[in-house]
């Protein structure tokens, strides 16, 4: 860069604009612009770069040769969507640790073992899913299949009794072991005994009521039903006065019907209930079974796992192999085991 000097050695001439400057005259240091000055004191005050010299040892070289590898090899083949990378950097950088690879073969088998050992957590992770997923959402599962039966129940048709060809539609009180059903069962009681209470015996809008809980009439019957014993009390209210010697009265056909309604109310809710504490205490043990995935489910995941244990043991004796022979040690016997 600069000149040389008659009479002087090129190795003794000034290189630091500080030097120069301090040679300088007062006369000829007045003459230099401003802006020069100011970019001399500049670069004395800056530090020379020329001190960083980088690592000189055979260790610090070789750590500094992999400052560069911010992530491993395999991260992003490895890495799915939803999957975060922080987590797999940080696997990486506790297997590298307690590891130490000495040369580059031994980073690429290290990064292998890191991406198996992160699919192998993948694989746990889904096993885990697949049982939440079973679990958790069993009771969701169950409600809305018992609603959709319900709903299919309301909308049913049957044969009449009298015709076949004319349609009629199912008695709910028949399908009460759905719990909605049974809900709605009650309702239409609670809706009845209200009806009765205010306006007293009402033939056609009572028995739209009763035959959809109980169904027509006309069906055959187990057993006698509140739908007998509210024709039963409903011809007796409607007996004149000048024969009712003997029969109940109108208000006490009315009473003992509201009675009848109230008892079955309270049994229906009685079922439900039972019903309840049956089902949460299946729904426990369903929960349990659960918590094992099904044939197909075990079968998928045992064979993943296996295949990654396997592949996860072949590198990391090959990792092991690979230092014994960096650091001059002796070699284990290779075993080749083959299993049929």
């Amino acid at each position: 860069m600069f000149e040389k000097i008659d009479g002087q050695d090129p190795e003794t001439t000034p290189t630091n604009i500080a030097e120069n400057h301090s040679q300088l005259s007062p006369a000829e240091e007045n003459q230099i612009p401003a802006a020069e000055s100011t970019k001399a004191e500049l670069l004395i005050d800056q530090p020379s770069i020329s001190k960083s010299t980088g690592p000189r040892s055979k260790i610090g070289k070789q750590r500094s040769s992999r400052n560069a590898i911010k992530s491993g090899l395999f991260a992003k083949a490895t890495l799915l969507p939803g999957e975060c990378r922080a987590e797999y950097e940080s696997l990486r950088e506790r297997l590298w640790k307690a590891k130490q690879p000495g040369d580059e073969f031994e980073e690429v088998l290290l990064d292998l073992i890191v991406s198996n050992v992160w699919r192998q957590l993948r694989v746990l992770v889904a096993e885990n899913a697949a049982i939440r997923m079973k679990s958790e959402f069993l009771e969701f599962d169950r409600r809305r299949r018992e609603e959709t039966e319900a709903e299919r129940v309301s909308q049913s048709r049957q044969p009449g009794t009298v015709d076949m060809f004319a349609l009629e539609p199912v008695a709910l009180i028949s399908n009460i072991y759905n719990p909605f059903i049974l809900e709605r069962c009650i309702e239409l009681l609670y809706e009845l005994r209200l009806a009765i209470k205010t306006h007293g015996f009402n033939e056609e809008q009572d028995e739209l009521l009763l035959q959809r809980i109980y169904g027509k009439r006309s069906n055959p019957r187990l057993r006698p039903t509140l739908q007998n014993e509210y024709w039963t009390l409903l011809k007796t209210a409607q007996v004149p006065e000048e024969e009712r010697e003997g029969y109940f009265t109108p208000e006490e056909c009315k009473q003992r019907i509201l009675r009848e309604i109230s008892m079955e109310i309270k049994q229906l809710e009685q079922y439900e209930r039972q019903c309840e504490l049956i089902e949460s205490k299946r729904r426990k043990i369903e929960i349990l079974l659960q918590r094992v995935p099904d044939s197909p489910g075990t079968d998928r995941f045992l064979r993943a796992q296996n295949s990654l244990e396997r592949e996860f043991y072949r590198l990391l004796a090959q990792y092991e192999r690979a230092q014994r022979i960096r650091k001059g040690q002796p070699l284990p016997p290779q075993l080749d085991v083959k299993i049929s």
